[in-house]
């Protein structure tokens, strides 16, 4: 159902789809971890009011080393405390950090906590076991000025909210699933029009080719690119149908011009022949004629078969026709080489005229009796493949050449002497592609084998076609 254009259509909203959906997940997430380091670096200003409000709460009439002593006792209380007692009971969580600076630049509180090297707000990494942390985080928090070289750090290790974490990844699950049926309706709704616009184009080149070319495809298409297409088509078909035409006039007046006059040169001879009897030069023209009046039906065969209408065309039933072939003239034309005709046709039907199909087989039949040696079997075989019949001719005498097989379809081309015109070949593969199917060449071991491809008949075309002889 995809392809080509839908398809990299698809693909492309999709993408767009997927560059979407990771950027909303990493806004919501960066979204979430800035919210968590706003609370901590909040938490920890509200620490720092309270410690500096106790330590403004001391006498007035302390001396420095006393001031220093309660407030180192308050900054250690509170490590503590953050710590459970440096048990870590409580597990896991935002923990709060403390440290004091004294005047000589010793450091005191949570333990293995370095000295940020900014001033106010700062940012730092807090290594593994600092505060009962398992693995490395990251803290904000707040520097308060003593004074007299004396500062504390007030801090808050902050990771983001689980909930949040979850809320987050849910959210771009939801717009994720939301881009991809949108993305799913956009590609339907795309392919679904332009599936329509294509088969009904399809179906136009179907009943052109039946009609002689002429239809027309509507040119008032809403897109301007198929609209194009449309006017690009009837130009191809206006153009086609002007030369089915003239090749139907050609074959008219080839018909009559070349064939008429061989006739009326026979009648002349005949009569000569009366007059002058036992002449053998009249004779040699004769032949001569008759080669001539040859060439020229093969050259209308193709002809006629360039420019037949595949509404023309018959049910035909392959293997009962090559077997009325077999007996009513290929067994006495093999007697010359003593030659046996074996057939195995499996039943089926094709949609070809019966008069071409005929003349099809006539040419590759004739063909393997001219090249089978003496005394050997020339096998016909007619098989089913899926869709495709295969009519098959093998023979046991020399192949070809590997370089000269696909030359032997063209026309004037042949290996078979003087006697032989280079067009029964050539007809049967205008057959076999008029009718929708190929021939080709192989050879075989000990022989040469041409296959015919032809599309089967259908039930419904057959009951049709039956339909249709049933009212004739």
């Amino acid at each position: 159902m995809l392809r080509w254009l839908p398809l990299r259509t698809t693909l492309v909203i999709s993408a767009l789809a997927a560059i979407a959906l990771a950027g909303l997940t990493l806004g919501l997430l960066q979204m979430v971890s800035l919210n968590a380091r706003e609370v901590a670096l909040v938490r920890a200003q509200a620490d720092a009011a309270v410690l500096m409000s106790k330590v403004d709460s001391l006498a007035p009439g302390l001396s420095a080393e006393e001031r220093d002593a309660e407030v180192l006792t308050m900054v250690v209380a509170r490590a503590m405390e953050a710590t459970d007692g440096g048990r870590c009971d409580s597990g896991e969580r935002a923990r709060a950090l403390f440290l004091y600076r004294g005047p000589d630049g010793t450091l005191t509180g949570t333990p293995a906590l370095a000295w940020p090297d900014t001033r106010g707000t700062v940012r730092f990494r807090v290594p593994a076991g600092t505060a009962c942390q398992r693995a490395d985080a990251s803290a904000v928090g707040t520097i308060v000025d003593l004074g007299g070289g004396r500062a504390f750090l007030s801090a808050r290790i902050f990771s983001p909210d689980p909930r949040l974490v979850t809320r987050a990844y849910l959210l771009a699950a939801a717009v994720a699933i939301g881009f991809v049926v949108l993305a799913g309706l956009l590609a339907w709704a795309l392919m679904r029009g332009w599936r329509m616009r294509l088969d009904a184009f399809n179906a136009l080149l179907d009943r052109a080719d039946r009609s002689g070319f002429a239809e027309r495809a509507p040119a008032d298409d809403a897109q301007p690119e198929f609209r194009l297409l449309a006017r690009h088509l009837n130009a191809l078909l206006a153009r086609s149908e002007d030369m089915i035409g003239g090749l139907r006039r050609l074959h008219r007046h080839v018909a009559h011009d070349l064939r008429g006059p061989v006739m009326v040169a026979r009648k002349h001879l005949e009569a000569l022949a009366q007059t002058v009897p036992d002449e053998p030069l009249i004779a040699e023209a004769d032949a001569k004629l008759v080669t001539m009046d040859k060439r020229c039906r093969m050259l209308l065969g193709i002809i006629d078969a360039e420019v037949s209408r595949r509404h023309e065309a018959d049910s035909v039933d392959p293997g009962g026709r090559i077997r009325q072939l077999i007996d009513d003239m290929f067994v006495y034309l093999g007697d010359e080489k003593d030659l046996e005709f074996e057939l195995d046709a499996a039943a089926t039907r094709v949609q070809v005229a019966s008069d071409m199909f005929d003349r099809m087989v006539e040419n590759i039949l004739g063909n393997a009796v001219k090249f089978a040696t003496p005394e050997s079997t020339i096998r016909c075989t007619v098989s089913q493949a899926g869709d495709t019949v295969i009519v098959a001719v093998e023979n046991d005498g020399p192949g070809v050449e590997p370089s000269r097989i696909e030359r032997i379809f063209e026309p004037g081309y042949s290996s078979g002497g003087v006697d032989s015109h280079g067009l029964g070949l050539a007809f049967v593969r205008t057959v076999a592609l008029r009718a929708g199917g190929n021939v080709q060449a192989f050879n075989r071991a000990g022989g040469f084998r041409i296959e015919i491809t032809l599309p089967a008949q259908n039930n419904a075309n057959r009951n049709d076609s039956e339909r249709g002889y049933d009212e004739a």
